[in-house]
């Protein structure tokens, strides 16, 4: 057993490495520093520093993520009348079982790989959504492939089958390419709204297989598909719901708590009362619509209203304008940012049960039920 290096609060100065542990609001737990930080520290808040002789400072992050890290919070941790806590004094007497530092270098490297590999499946998901925005905008918003046709260019960055299906200019009337019109989102996709069965009733939930989404689900969500809930209904549950069963693909709103959230639903779910769900039943498709959202969002959260919390109705969002290209421009879209959310929902997966690896392994490499041999392994 080994004890960590305790800090202190407030006027410490994290630096790469160090941890900093929460004493109140969810006791114990933990958040990684990865570079120095020019900051103070709240009252509620203490930093952890690895010795570097007998704890490997990068391995401090997953030392205080294991078992015995949890043991040690449960035995200390205090049960006021509000909320638990952990008292300064206390801390620096949590032992907990440290490996070998070969040991922990090698479990270190292990971990940080797979942490890494999600984090560039992160970086390579945001290219991909800004090169979604990229296209939007320029084919939808600016009309950028019109203009250059009108100043007799080839549009720049795209082959000339393509550039053949936009419109030669812009109406005059409407400043819209020709042809194109301006509609309605109510008019253009099926909006609807859901609902949440009495969870008072175990026959609803208990053993449920069915998708059930709140916006909580969405609130971690950086990539824009939604691939799992937290809730799930049986299908007495489902029939609670008055939108049912929505199909893969429908694109998800938040209306409320906050306004907007957003996600393409990449498993057939049911929906809150919390949501906007459109569901792309006409000729845009909804990865257009996902990026009609993300361009409009400004005006979706102007016309949410209410006294408690903003929300935004299925009335008032409706109305909101969308411009309608024609179906073969509608049909080069998709062909060309289909295949963008497809490899972003394959790299969420992936990172997903990488995550679950790591999850599953952690506990047992702390424990050493499992032992990494040698560094060249990993």
């Amino acid at each position: 057993m080994k004890k960590i290096l305790f800090i202190g609060e407030e006027k410490a100065k994290p630096q790469e490495h160090d941890v900093i542990l929460s004493r109140r609001c969810n006791p114990g737990e933990t958040g990684y520093v990865t570079g120095d930080l020019e900051i103070a520290l709240g009252q509620n808040l203490v930093l952890l520093r690895a010795d570097g002789e007998t704890i490997y400072p990068p391995f401090l992050r997953w030392l205080t993520r294991g078992k015995y890290w949890w043991n040690q919070v449960d035995s200390f941790i205090n049960v006021g009348a509000v909320f638990e806590s952990l008292k300064c004094a206390d801390i620096p007497k949590f032992e907990i079982l440290v490996p070998s530092l070969e040991e922990q270098k090698l479990l270190t490297a292990c971990m940080s790989s797979i942490d890494d590999k999600i984090a560039m499946n992160t970086q390579t998901n945001q290219t991909l959504e800004q090169m979604a925005q990229a296209i939007f905008k320029s084919w939808f918003v600016d009309f950028d492939p019109v203009k250059a046709k009108m100043n007799g260019e080839q549009p720049e960055g795209m082959d000339a089958a393509t550039a053949s299906l936009f419109p030669e200019k812009l109406a005059s009337e409407t400043g819209l390419p020709e042809g194109w019109k301006l509609s309605e989102i109510g008019d253009e996709v099926a909006v609807v709204g859901g609902g949440t069965p009495s969870k008072k009733n175990d026959d609803f939930w208990v053993d449920g297989h069915i998708h059930w989404t709140s916006p909580k689900d969405l609130s971690g969500v950086q990539d824009k598909v939604l691939l799992d809930t937290a809730s799930k209904l049986t299908e007495a549950g489902l029939k609670k719901v008055s939108s049912g069963l929505l199909p893969v693909d429908t694109v998800l709103l938040s209306s409320r708590a906050p306004v907007g959230y957003l996600a393409l639903a990449k498993v057939p779910l049911a929906v809150n009362q919390g949501y906007i769900a459109m569901k792309c039943e006409k000729v845009l498709p909804p990865e257009f619509v996902l990026q009609w959202c993300v361009h409009r969002m400004d005006e979706i959260k102007q016309r949410a209203s209410g006294s408690t919390f903003a929300e935004i109705s299925k009335k008032n969002f409706k109305p909101i304008s969308v411009v309608v290209p024609s179906e073969e421009v509608l049909s080069a879209y998709q062909k060309l940012v289909k295949p963008l959310y497809d490899a972003i929902t394959s790299n969420v997966r992936q990172s997903e049960q990488l995550s679950t690896l790591r999850d599953t392994l952690l506990p047992k490499l702390l424990s050493g039920e499992i032992e990494l041999e040698t560094s060249e392994e990993l």
